[in-house]
């Protein structure tokens, strides 16, 4: 296969807004930015648009560059959530059937026999049975003192370790936030580190990745020149900089659900490295071949749900990967800011998609019609390996 920047700049202009009204009506967002490798070194950058729209009486918003860093968010669950979770269970530390229970006292304290048999997989592949999601954000301080978002994340663990499961594990599938913030704490007790430090020191800094969180904890400060996400009326300003999902706001800007800002390229770098690990071609892997290629096998996942060792998997009639991504062959994820991250292992494609689509509003469907697009840009229905 070849590549066809034309094509992919084409799709990708034609869903850029050039004003704030078209957002939704006739253009998906006001930032984009893309990247796209192969197995044979092909390679595609492209960004578009401006970081905000909003009015300025004397100044225009800068441009998006290839250097821009975006709020990825749940691509933070692969970068972060599972690729850790794979490199736990490489060093040893848990195995993919370990009870949570063997991990966690608060969720070991619980009476209800189900939760007994939770593992660490069906946590990864969102059949744990508890639910898909709660507006913690409205009982906690939203833009909290460091201080603040310690007390909310014990709350919110606790409470989490608390909730009722819809259903035995393994028979119920639900894409659980609940999973992945419980998935911070099972992480920083298996690697008695806190989760940023872990994500620098065992994935960004061996990748010479850019890529942060914006941590209260380690006195952050928003990230320069990342696009706006939404006017949010809740916290009562444009969101700039500081992680979008308000639930990962509350516990202080770093989770396994969300967080991350990061660009396009470091992400196609992330994905071109697991994609040589699965092709036995890595040099200083950050994963076993082994762990990853059953992380990412059928083994891993569920008749339930679509789901593996954290990653997703094309699904749906019509799935947002695209046509020309088998749906054999694929794994990635999707993320709510408007991201995308697919890797075609039989045809060694790495496609990243990065945009705004919730600025100024999260109410704009668009972003499914731009990455379907781009997909079959990258690699069209007909083509062949």
């Amino acid at each position: 296969m070849n590549l066809d920047p034309r094509a992919m700049d084409q799709v990708l202009r034609s869903h850029l807004a050039p004003t704030l009204d078209a957002i939704g009506d006739t253009a998906t967002a006001a930032a984009i930015q893309a990247a796209v490798r192969t197995r044979r070194g092909d390679s595609y950058d492209g960004a578009f648009g401006r970081l905000h729209l909003e009015p300025h009486p004397d100044t225009t918003a800068p441009p998006v560059t290839t250097d821009t860093p975006f709020d990825i968010a749940s691509l933070t669950k692969l970068l972060v959530g599972a690729t850790l979770a794979m490199i736990a269970v490489d060093e040893g530390r848990v195995a993919w059937d370990t009870p949570i229970a063997d991990i966690l006292p608060l969720w070991a304290r619980r009476t209800d026999r189900p939760s007994s048999d939770v593992t660490f997989l069906h946590v990864l592949n969102h059949t744990s049975g508890l639910p898909a999601w709660r507006k913690f954000y409205l009982r906690y301080p939203l833009s909290p003192t460091p201080a603040q978002a310690r007390q909310t994340r014990q709350a919110i663990l606790e409470e989490i370790c608390d909730t009722p499961l819809d259903g035995p594990p393994g028979t119920v599938y639900s894409y659980s936030d609940l999973g992945f913030l419980l998935l911070r704490t099972i992480l920083e007790t298996l690697f008695d580190a806190p989760l940023g430090a872990l994500a620098k020191e065992k994935i960004f800094a061996p990748l010479d990745l850019s890529a942060s969180f914006v941590d209260i904890d380690a006195d952050a400060h928003p990230v320069d020149q990342a696009p706006a996400t939404e006017r949010c009326e809740l916290r009562g300003r444009l969101v700039q900089g500081t992680v979008h999902d308000e639930n990962t706001e509350i516990i202080g800007g770093v989770s396994t659900h969300a967080g991350v800002f990061t660009t396009a390229s470091e992400l196609a770098r992330f994905g071109e490295h697991l994609l040589a690990i699965d092709d036995g071609r890595a040099k200083a892997p950050l994963i076993s071949q082994d762990t990853l290629r059953f992380a990412w096998s059928p083994q891993a996942g569920s008749s339930i749900g679509a789901h593996r060792g954290g990653w997703d998997t094309p699904s749906g009639a019509t799935s947002s990967a695209g046509r020309g991504f088998s749906r054999d062959h694929t794994v990635g994820h999707l993320g709510f800011t408007g991201t995308s991250l697919w890797i075609e292992r039989d045809r060694g494609v790495v496609s990243v998609l990065l945009s705004n689509r919730v600025y100024p509003t999260r109410e704009n469907p668009r972003i499914r019609d731009l990455r379907i697009a781009f997909q079959e840009a990258v690699l069209p229905p007909t083509a062949s390996p």
